[in-house]
């Protein structure tokens, strides 16, 4: 995942990067794989030259991970690999594809973020601006879901053990 890597790599040698990036490919990762919010925020406060807890407590835990349920956004700051794509540059030369969802060099942003929408389906049904992802999701085939939480689970996996995402 090019994107993480990117980002990642990024934070590690200057201590900082942009905000579109920070919500955008960090903490959309981590929202999308069920990291816990706090233990992102700790990971900026330690990661970045500019986290002051004015910053860091709304953007990261409110905003980004949605952890304080509401509070500071309408809505999770998530998304697929298609917005990704059209937001940055990143996509461009990574070896998966934002524009698959499943099969073999598909970028697994978008597969992680059907299976959050429907694992956190009950959570967010009352939020007016989930209403079309959400009817989206639903709209999908059980084959298509199943395939989806496969995917995504796999890349989950795969950034667990420390390995490269495919």
């Amino acid at each position: 995942m090019r994107c993480m890597d990117t980002v990642v790599a990024g934070v590690v040698r200057n201590g900082w990067s942009h905000h579109i990036t920070r919500l955008m490919v960090l903490s959309n990762l981590a929202t999308l794989c069920g990291f816990a919010p706090r233990e992102l925020t700790d990971w900026f406060w330690f990661g970045y030259v500019d986290a002051y807890d004015w910053v860091v407590e709304p953007n990261v835990l409110g905003m980004a991970t949605f952890g304080d349920g509401g509070l500071t956004a309408t809505k999770p700051y998530v998304s697929g690999a298609a917005y990704i794509n059209r937001m940055s540059d990143f996509c461009g030369k990574c070896q998966l594809d934002p524009r698959k969802s499943l099969g073999e060099g598909s970028c697994p942003f978008t597969a992680m973020y059907w299976s959050f929408l429907e694992r956190n389906e009950p959570k967010l049904a009352h939020l007016q601006r989930m209403w079309m992802p959400l009817n989206t999701m639903r709209g999908k085939s059980d084959d298509d879901r199943k395939a989806l939480r496969e995917r995504a689970q796999a890349a989950v996996d795969q950034l667990g053990r420390g390995e490269v995402v495919t």
